[in-house]
């Protein structure tokens, strides 16, 4: 048992000699915290120009005149067919179109004329319409589209 406990006090003087020697380097040694400063506030002097010579301004908008933001009418449930259902993860968006041909996507809990959208399943579509205060539940489904097993 003694030679085990001097082996552990000749690691442990190794170890505080090796401690006491990293310490008395870093006393020593410049910093190097100062050269970092120096590159990093080099770098900040730097100046960097677009030269544009003949070509437009790449921050002025294409498109010119007026613009007015005007609310969008809400989609008539009752003058759109189902078109298609769009799963990405979690969520489901059902894609409408109306009778001009203009497509909307909607998902659950969008607003619609008198109503809002209930669910969106695999092949329908659920909305809640209240008329005169009555609410009524509309559904629409994909035309011509085979499930499985079907």
């Amino acid at each position: 048992m003694i030679t085990r406990k001097t082996n552990r006090n000749r690691f442990g003087a190794r170890y505080t000699r090796i401690t006491a020697l990293v310490i008395l380097l870093g006393l020593l040694l410049p910093s190097t915290g100062s050269a970092a400063k120096k590159d990093h506030s080099n770098l900040r002097t730097r100046h960097y120009y677009y030269q544009a010579f003949n070509r437009r301004d790449p921050f002025k908008s294409l498109m010119t005149g007026s613009f007015e933001e005007g609310q969008t009418d809400l989609v008539n449930i009752y003058k759109v067919h189902l078109v298609g259902i769009l799963s990405g993860g979690i969520d489901k968006f059902a894609m409408l179109e109306d009778s001009n041909g203009i497509g909307h996507i909607l998902k659950v809990g969008d607003p619609i004329r008198n109503g809002n959208i209930i669910s969106v399943s695999e092949r329908s579509l659920i909305a809640r319409v209240t008329l005169y205060g009555q609410t009524s539940s509309i559904t629409l489904n994909l035309e011509g589209v085979k499930g499985k097993g079907e």
